[in-house]
């Protein structure tokens, strides 16, 4: 008796043999792709940062050459959302994957224009950014009591905080028979870089994706698309360490992709920053409504003056735009600012202290260093109030803050690097370190090329007595094998700016919060309404 398994061979074999003769081909035809019966479009931004209205940018939204060009704006946008809803007979989803929070909008009123605007242009759903929380849960979730579009907010408690009930874990949605499934994600820097209050994240974000995508494939999901704001590199890890996510649409990392990647069986986009362009992702589905390996057309449409606004979007801008004040009032301050050059650029500056006293309380970094050439300005204050315009003009240059680790010794370098540019724009203002500097010790020399190549050719021996404060408030001696968590700005730390090449090349953990000091400053003074320079407390002593 010969086994089934032994009949199957043998015919096989018989086949074969018959092919060989010529009588019948053995080769297996590959079986034919499913035909597409219908397309799924998914459309968006990220890090819009309250970028309403049209602004001349240089951009390039493809591999072309870079241009300057008046682009993006909300109006504009709801044209192209319109549009492309009304030219397609199948779904059409659009999506905000976070950080619209940010800029003059956002200042004076509190969400509520961007997040309207948002709403009317036709965004049906948005995932939370870092920058949604910068002026406080309670603020935000006020925000987004008047709005339809659905909020995710996977990967964060809020239940018993003032955002229980503005935002939901997951979607679940039937679009023409098609059911989609939609959760978020935020980036793990949450705790230090916003305002969170009593809002916590769940960091082990593999974990809440997992159970995000059995949760919704248990309950029908054909389709699930995760609506992230942690950045390019960590959607590739997601995507590397999860199954069953069909889309990554991504924010967080500011960055327009040239083309759509592909890791596993997950296609990944991002959103990119400030609106000069539409992410258009189209697949096409087989009647079972999953997604065509290799279907996946993707399209980045830049949002120029040649888009006409749609009028009822542009109507209510103006709305909002004509309640904007030339100034608004934050707080006050009982005693002069003094801003002057020789303030911040020879000897330990007031109110610099205060700026990076804030900085460090914020970010909870062991030392903030910023250069004094970033303050601007008029040279004088006087005392009264604090508008929101005074602080934008001193924060003239907008850099973000930059989080990083370096060592001891490298920071013994970089202090000694100030100590040549007395006098100077790269004279280093601190928080959370305390030395003194001797202007007749030998001077520290740089060996420069650029930025990337500098080298020290003469140590220096300016700084002295070099100390950190603990967390307890005592001061310790700088160690110089000791990993220090570091806040500085992006001119210093990603340009590398008056030759402060250490930050970029032996710092670690290199983090841009993409919050800039001007809008810190606001949000302090608003909170704590009088605000006055330290008295300088020694931190630079100059002999």
């Amino acid at each position: 008796m010969i086994s089934e398994k032994k009949q199957q061979l043998l015919i096989f074999s018989i086949l074969c043999l018959l092919a060989g003769c010529g009588l019948i081909s053995c080769a297996q035809k590959a079986p034919e792709p499913a035909p597409a019966v219908r397309k799924l479009t998914i459309i968006g931004t990220g890090d819009l940062q309250g970028n309403l209205e049209p602004t001349l940018r240089s951009i390039r939204i493809t591999r072309g050459e870079e241009k300057t060009e008046v682009v993006g704006g909300i109006s504009r946008l709801a044209a192209l959302i319109k549009q492309i809803r009304q030219e397609s007979p199948d779904p059409v989803i659009a999506v905000s994957s976070g950080d619209d929070l940010m800029g003059k909008y956002f200042q004076q009123f509190r969400g509520k224009a961007i997040f309207s605007l948002m709403d009317t242009a036709g965004y049906e759903l948005l995932a939370l950014g870092n920058h949604e929380f910068d002026h406080g849960p309670e603020v935000l979730a006020r925000a987004l009591n008047s709005v339809d579009f659905t909020v995710l907010c996977s990967d964060l408690e809020v239940e018993k905080t003032s955002m229980a009930g503005s935002c939901q874990p997951y979607l679940l949605k039937d679009y023409q028979g098609i059911r989609v499934g939609f959760f978020s994600l935020m980036t793990n820097d949450f705790p230090v870089v916003t305002v969170h209050g009593k809002v916590k994240i769940r960091q082990n974000q593999v974990v809440v994706a997992r159970n995000m995508v059995e949760l919704l494939r248990k309950k029908g999901a054909r389709i699930i698309i995760a609506v992230t704001h942690i950045g390019t590199a960590k959607d590739r890890e997601l995507a590397a360490g999860v199954e069953g996510i069909d889309i990554i649409f991504g924010g967080h990392s500011h960055n327009y992709q040239a083309t759509v990647e592909r890791v596993n069986n997950t296609l990944i986009v991002n959103g990119g920053e400030k609106g000069p362009a539409l992410v258009r992702l189209d697949v096409s589905l087989d009647k079972d409504n999953h997604i065509l390996p290799g279907s996946a057309a993707y399209t980045l449409i830049p949002v120029t003056a040649d888009i006409k606004p749609v009028p009822a979007v542009e109507t209510q801008l103006a709305q909002y735009r004509n309640q904007l004040p030339a100034a608004t009032v934050v707080g006050k301050t009982e005693q002069e600012w003094d801003l002057s050059s020789t303030s911040l650029r020879t000897r330990e500056s007031a109110v610099a202290d205060l700026v990076t006293d804030i900085i460090r309380n914020q970010f909870q970094v062991d030392v903030v260093l910023y250069n004094g050439g970033a303050f601007r300005g008029r040279q004088q204050y006087p005392a009264g109030p604090i508008t929101n315009r005074m602080l934008t003009d001193i924060d003239e240059f907008e850099c973000t803050i930059y989080l990083l680790t370096i060592q001891g010794k490298y920071l013994r370098q970089i202090l000694e690097h100030s100590a040549t540019l007395i006098g100077e724009g790269g004279f280093l203002q601190v928080s959370g370190i305390q030395f003194k500097i001797d202007p007749n010790g030998l001077p520290q020399k740089l060996s420069v090329t650029d930025a990337a190549h500098s080298r020290i050719s003469q140590a220096g021996s300016r700084v002295q007595d070099i100390r950190i404060q603990s967390s307890d408030g005592s001061w310790q001696p700088i160690d110089p094998e000791h990993e220090y968590r570091i806040a500085s700005n992006s001119f210093l730390v990603e340009m590398g700016g008056n030759h402060y090449f250490w930050l970029k090349k032996y710092g670690t953990d290199i983090r841009n919060t993409y919050l800039t000091m001007g809008a810190i400053m606001i949000n302090y003074v608003r909170n704590h309404k009088v605000v006055n320079p330290v008295t300088p407390d020694g931190r630079i002593t100059i002999k």
